[in-house]
């Protein structure tokens, strides 16, 4: 009589890892806490805000003491007075956008974040989302703080505006759209030159210098209508209640300059997806 026997058993269960899909969310879970884990990062976005807010009220001061005299509030442009602030820190989120992404590479972290997304774009838009929403909630937070504050000191002069004033709310929006645009340009242009340093550098003075220098451009090689298009340019109307015939309309201003912002963006992602890490 012969017995039949059966596979042995251990009494142990085999270890088997579960397969799971990445997906947007996750992505997004894990850039934000990428993002809020980096004490610079951090750092930056106070000083961004403190600019602001800072500026918002300084200036307004400054402005107050001008305003004795007949005549002295004429052309004054009370918004933008507690909003110069927003110049300022847009050079800072410039810089928090380039390093959110550039620093990645030069730590070579990134490798990492392409390895669980192969795909690769799902992380640079990941990174774009929470750098878009930390500065529009942050900043936009700074923004209208340094309005109020601003014209409480113009108040003293009688010389402040209300937030229902016509243009008022839309000028303040205007800045906020700016500095969401400008940080997500910064991460475009770090993701194509994968340099913190250069990536930088070239964004500011992308800001501040070239539209400077564009203003030596004579009229018969189109230099007014290259300063209107220029990307630092295309919001002058939109952030300010009095308007400069020199520039796009508020419309068209915006409309430009987010095309200006999607086109780094998705070169920077297509840089990110195309070329080796």
């Amino acid at each position: 009589m012969s017995a039949t026997t059966g596979p042995a058993t251990t009494g142990t269960t085999q270890y088997v890892p579960a397969q799971r899909r990445v997906t947007f969310g996750g992505l997004l879970r894990s850039e934000w806490i990428k993002f809020w884990s980096v004490r610079s990062v951090v750092i930056t976005m106070a000083a961004a805000f403190a600019a602001v807010v800072g500026f918002g009220v300084l200036l307004p001061f400054a402005v107050g003491t001008q305003l004795q005299g007949p005549g002295a509030r004429e052309g004054l442009d009370a918004t933008s007075v507690s909003l110069q602030g927003a110049a300022p820190a847009s050079l800072v989120v410039a810089a928090l956008g380039v390093i959110v992404i550039a620093g990645e590479f030069s730590t070579g972290m990134i490798r990492t974040s392409f390895v669980s997304a192969p795909r690769r774009l799902g992380v640079v838009v990941a990174k774009a989302v929470v750098l878009a929403v930390t500065v529009a909630v942050v900043l936009g937070v700074a923004v209208f703080l340094a309005f109020f504050l601003g014209q409480a000191v113009l108040d003293r002069n009688d010389a402040g505006v209300s937030i229902g004033d016509p243009g008022v709310l839309r000028a303040v929006l205007g800045n906020i759209a700016m500095l969401v645009g400008v940080a997500v340009a910064g991460l475009g242009l770090g993701a194509l030159m994968r340099n913190s340093a250069g990536a930088i550098c070239t964004i500011l003075g992308a800001l501040f210098v070239l539209p400077l220098l564009l203003r030596a451009l004579p009229e018969s090689w189109g230099g007014p209508t290259i300063r209107e298009y220029y990307f630092a340019n295309t919001t002058n109307n939109a952030i300010t209640v009095l308007q400069n015939p020199e520039y796009l309309g508020i419309g068209a201003g915006l409309v430009v300059f987010v095309v200006w912002v999607l086109v780094l963006l998705g070169a920077g992602a297509l840089s990110a997806k195309t070329r080796d890490v």
